[in-house]
C-alpha cells in the first residue's frame, strides 16, 4: 500500500513539475514575441535606432515631458522612457537595454529624493522577469534581487509570485494584443485635473540620508562608455512642498544639476509631485529653453 502511495505521489510531483515547466515556457514565449505593453518590453525590441535625447526617470518624467512637443520645438528625435514608480536601479536597467542595440546623444535623467534609493521597483522585480535568461536582465536581476536563483531555476515561480504584474490577466491581454493604456512609443502620460491638498508648506524630506548614489555613478559610467552626454535635472513641486534646502544638498554631490522647480502656479499641478497636462506643456517648453544650448550644437 505504501509503495503504491509513494509511486502515486512521485507521479503527481512529476506531473506538477511538467505542468510548471510547460506554463513557464508558454508564458515566456508569449511575452518574448508579443507586441510590447510596457516601456521595458518596448526598449527590449528597439534595434538600431538613434535618439538625439532620451528622457528617463519616474512618473515625474512620464507625466511631465511631452516628447512630441519637445520634438516640434527642437527638431530632434526624442523619447520619453519615464515609468511610474521607477527608481534609479530601474532606470539603469532601461539604459543598459537601450544602449545595447541603439545609440543616444543625450540622456536627460530626472533626480530628486530618489537619490537616496538603491533598490528596484516592480519594473526590475516583475516586468523584466519574463526575460531573466537574457544576459543583461540576468546580470541586473542577480545584482539587485536576492531570490534570483529561485526565480531563474524554479519553473513558473517567477510568474506565480508576480501574478499581479505578469500573471494570467496580463498574459491574456498580451495574447489578444490589447493596446495598453499608454502607447510605450509615445511615452508621455498626461494627468488631468487639479487636487492640491490643504495644509502648510513642508520641506522636501530626506527618506534616509542624502549621499553619493552608487547606481547614479554606474549610470554615469555607462554613459561615458557609450559616449552619451548626461544631463541631470529636477522637476517642479507645488507650493506646499519646499525643495530649496534639499536641492542645495543635492548640488553638493551634483553641482551641474539643472533646477527647474521655480515658476509654476498650483493650477498647473495634478498633485504636489506631478504636473497636469497644461503644466506639462509649460514644463516641456521651459525644459527646452533651459537646455537647448547644451545639445543644439550636436
Amino acid at each position: 500500500m505504501m509503495k503504491k502511495f509513494g509511486l502515486f505521489l512521485w507521479k503527481l510531483l512529476v506531473l506538477i513539475f511538467a505542468l510548471m515547466y510547460f506554463l513557464d515556457w508558454g508564458y515566456t514565449y508569449i511575452y518574448a514575441h508579443a507586441n510590447p505593453r510596457n516601456k521595458l518590453q518596448y526598449i527590449r525590441k528597439l534595434n538600431h535606432q538613434k535618439f538625439d535625447i532620451v528622457f528617463l526617470g519616474s512618473s515625474r518624467v512620464a507625466n511631465h515631458i511631452d516628447s512630441e512637443l519637445f520634438d516640434q520645438l527642437s527638431h530632434k528625435k526624442t523619447i520619453n522612457l519615464g515609468v511610474q514608480g521607477a527608481n534609479l536601479a530601474d532606470n539603469l536597467l532601461q539604459l543598459k537595454l537601450l544602449l545595447s542595440k541603439n545609440s543616444v546623444d543625450y540622456l536627460f535623467l530626472q533626480i530628486d529624493n530618489n537619490l537616496e534609493v538603491v533598490t528596484t521597483s516592480n519594473i526590475s522585480q516583475a516586468e523584466a522577469i519574463p526575460f531573466i535568461h537574457e544576459q543583461i536582465i540576468e546580470a541586473h536581476t542577480q545584482k539587485f534581487i536576492q531570490k534570483y536563483q529561485v526565480l531563474k531555476f524554479v519553473p513558473f515561480y517567477r510568474y506565480a509570485v508576480n501574478d499581479a504584474k505578469i500573471g494570467f490577466r496580463e498574459l491574456f491581454f498580451t495574447t489578444i494584443n490589447k493596446k495598453p493604456a499608454v502607447d510605450p512609443s509615445k511615452g508621455f502620460t498626461p494627468k488631468l485635473g487639479n487636487s492640491i491638498p490643504e495644509g502648510a508648506v513642508e520641506p522636501l524630506k530626506e527618506k534616509h540620508k542624502l549621499k553619493i548614489n552608487p547606481i547614479l555613478l554606474e549610470i554615469k559610467q555607462l554613459c561615458k562608455v557609450h559616449h552619451v552626454d548626461l544631463v541631470l535635472f529636477i522637476s517642479p513641486f507645488c507650493s506646499k512642498i519646499y525643495p530649496d534646502d534639499y536641492i542645495i544638498k543635492m548640488k553638493t554631490f551634483e553641482p551641474n544639476l539643472i533646477d527647474l522647480t521655480k515658476g509654476y502656479d498650483d493650477t498647473l499641478f495634478f498633485n504636489c509631485g506631478h504636473l497636469n497636462q497644461k503644466g506639462a506643456e509649460v514644463f516641456t517648453r521651459n525644459l527646452y529653453l533651459s537646455t537647448k544650448e547644451l545639445w543644439s550644437s550636436k
